[in-house]
């Protein structure tokens, strides 16, 4: 019964809070407020749900793009650094710097020309290249071989290879002649005239002469001389290594410049 009341009682609170509603204009303009209040604030929540959520994508996307750049520059600085690696060992390996009397081209060679012989490599065309010439080839500072073109392509043939002859000056007196390959650590000089005195010791170096090498690249040092038929040899110790030509300089002479015989 008490709750039946209860009911009754509610049900006559509600139709009373109405009546007001309906004719009272002080309820009416609350009830408006309260509703417009209630309303604004909750699109104001949104707004700002809203703007917060997209703040929050433009921050996700931000972070994937500077992450993405990064990545990239890593990857560039890995480079860098494998390049500046390269450089430097092939400065180390090359030791010695452009003259303005030559061309130089600093180059890597491919692979050998023919499996069993160390002596002949292939290079790839380096710039300027020229089939119809030959060029010096310099390894440590020192002459170690000429550059020539086979099968339309440039091939290394290094100086303990036969094949391999330049132009040289021996000793103080420059007596000249045309080196030859006979191993990896050894060069006969061929031709020189058997009047001109040479003695152990004495330097060997390019003559400039054959427009391979420019003048006075040192080649190595003489170990002893044999008598020919109006000439003599003399047989030379390289200081260049052959073995171990991972990066050389490709040098000529420069057009028009002569050598200083």
């Amino acid at each position: 019964m008490n709750r039946f009341n209860r009911k009754i009682t509610l049900l006559i609170l509600f139709g009373i809070v109405v009546l007001f509603s309906l004719y009272s204009a002080s309820v009416r303009t609350f009830f408006t407020a309260f509703t417009s209040t209630v309303r604004s604030a909750y699109l104001d929540l949104t707004h700002s749900f809203d703007t917060a959520w997209q703040n929050h994508l433009r921050q996700i996307r931000t972070i994937e793009r500077l992450q993405k750049e990064r990545d990239a520059l890593e990857k560039r600085l890995l480079a860098c650094q494998s390049d500046a690696a390269s450089f430097r060992s092939m400065q180390e390996a090359l030791k010695i710097m452009p003259e303005t009397n030559a061309t130089f081209e600093a180059v890597r060679p491919e692979g050998y020309a023919m499996i069993g012989n160390f002596q002949q490599l292939w290079l790839d065309r380096f710039e300027n290249y020229d089939p119809m010439k030959n060029y010096g080839v310099i390894r440590n500072g020192y002459a170690v071989g000429i550059v020539v073109e086979k099968k339309l392509r440039p091939l290394m043939i290094l100086a303990g290879d036969p094949e391999c002859m330049f132009a040289v000056y021996v000793g103080e007196v420059r007596a000249p002649g045309i080196a030859m390959g006979t191993d990896a650590r050894h060069m006969v000089v061929k031709y020189i005239p058997q009047w001109l005195k040479l003695k152990p010791g004495d330097e060997v170096y390019t003559s400039g002469l054959d427009h391979i090498f420019p003048p006075g690249i040192p080649v190595g040092r003489l170990l002893s001389t044999q008598k020919m038929q109006g000439f003599q040899n003399a047989y030379i110790e390289l200081y260049g290594d052959t073995l171990h030509p991972d990066f050389v300089w490709v040098t000529a002479p420069a057009r028009g410049v002569e050598s200083d015989s």
